[in-house]
């Protein structure tokens, strides 16, 4: 990397680059050819590895390469990286901690790290803190350790993919947590959030307040639920809410929905797209849904997530697995999707079909 710094400049370390042509460079790592964004990449894929090292040459690509490492690489798929990176970020590890640095051993540069304004740029990140063979002896990560982590980057969060299910969370603590909600909220800080995918479990912990400016919600939630709707119908600025179709929906599942916005920002310039995830085999109007008119606060999709050449995957797993992946890829909210019909259009077409084969 000896290129990046002219021998006259040796000393003070400046790139031999202009610095608008080696930000344009950094621009065009991390870019796409389709113009979408990763949510986070992970620590093996060359992107990351390129910001990595480029924060190793020298202070002054330190400052450039560490913002964009921060803002497109806070990939915490295991334990041991969540734990670390709460470390980075100031957060108290017990000095029994697996993850805890050796008495003495030295720790982050706190001004380069202030120099960088580090903690500004972390406006995206994929949180699924798997405990994995690797992570031996490191414990479980709880669910005290999420709000402490949120509670220092939620104010700059943009996106957000979070999966909870690998946080030991006893009843003890989520009652000790819930008796102070106003205190540990997750999303209370979460003021410039605008895209969240999280797990099922995540509205048992925190249902109360939902982030105040969130515009696309998606979560691995199979089926609407009263707590899932009324999270939804108070976030005045949400345009889309995905989740997995439940296998027993009905058009009262549909009145309900309808119901539960029917409130819904009375000034709003465009209705709730709400979308069903599902195999193409699995969707279908329900018998004696509504119909749709012009001035409905919802409207209804399906997404029809692809199944492999001999179909032997459980449907349920499969698009579980759909909605994770396109999340952290960044193309969750542009997936293809097909209107639901009314009761009233799938009796036309019915119609239609019978009139043609007489």
């Amino acid at each position: 990397m000896d290129f990046l710094h002219h021998p006259s400049q040796a000393q003070n370390g400046s790139p031999n680059l202009p610095m608008e042509i080696f930000l344009m460079i950094l621009d065009q790592l991390v870019g796409t050819r389709n113009g979408t964004l990763h949510v986070a990449y992970p620590p093996s894929d060359p992107i990351t590895k390129t910001l990595r090292a480029l924060t190793l040459v020298s202070r002054a690509t330190y400052l450039s390469a560490s913002r964009y490492l921060y803002t497109h690489c806070i990939y915490l798929d295991t334990v041991t990286r969540f734990t670390h990176f709460r470390r980075t970020l100031g957060l108290p590890i017990p000095p029994s901690h697996p993850c805890a640095l050796p008495y003495g051993q030295a720790r982050r540069n706190d001004e380069l790290f202030k120099n960088a304004h580090s903690n500004q740029h972390m406006t995206s990140v994929f949180l699924s803190p798997q405990r994995t063979p690797q992570c031996d002896p490191a414990p479980m990560a709880r669910l005290s350790h999420v709000t402490s982590f949120f509670s220092v980057i939620g104010p700059t969060l943009v996106r957000l993919v979070m999966d909870l299910q690998p946080i030991y969370a006893p009843y003890s603590e989520v009652e000790a947590l819930v008796s102070h909600i106003p205190a540990h909220n997750l999303f209370a800080s979460m003021t410039s959030l605008e895209e969240l995918v999280c797990s099922f479990d995540t509205l048992d912990y925190f249902s109360q307040t939902p982030p105040p400016n969130l515009k696309r919600w998606a979560v691995t939630m199979q089926g609407e639920t009263p707590n899932m709707l009324s999270f939804a119908s108070n976030i005045a600025s949400l345009e889309t809410l995905m989740f997995l179709r439940s296998p027993k929906m009905t058009s009262e599942s549909v009145d309900d929905i309808f119901d539960a916005f029917s409130d819904f920002g009375a000034e709003r310039l465009a209705p709730l797209d709400l979308v069903l995830v599902d195999v193409s085999a699995n969707h279908g109007t329900p018998r004696g849904t509504r119909d749709w008119t012009d001035e409905d606060a919802v409207r209804i999709w399906e997404v029809n997530v692809p199944k492999s050449y001999y179909g032997d995957e459980d449907d349920l797993i499969l698009c579980d697995g759909w909605i994770w992946e396109n999340a952290v890829r960044g193309t969750l909210w542009e997936s293809e999707k097909v209107r639901m019909k009314s009761s009233s259009e799938v009796r036309r077409l019915v119609e239609q079909v019978l009139a043609d084969t007489m």
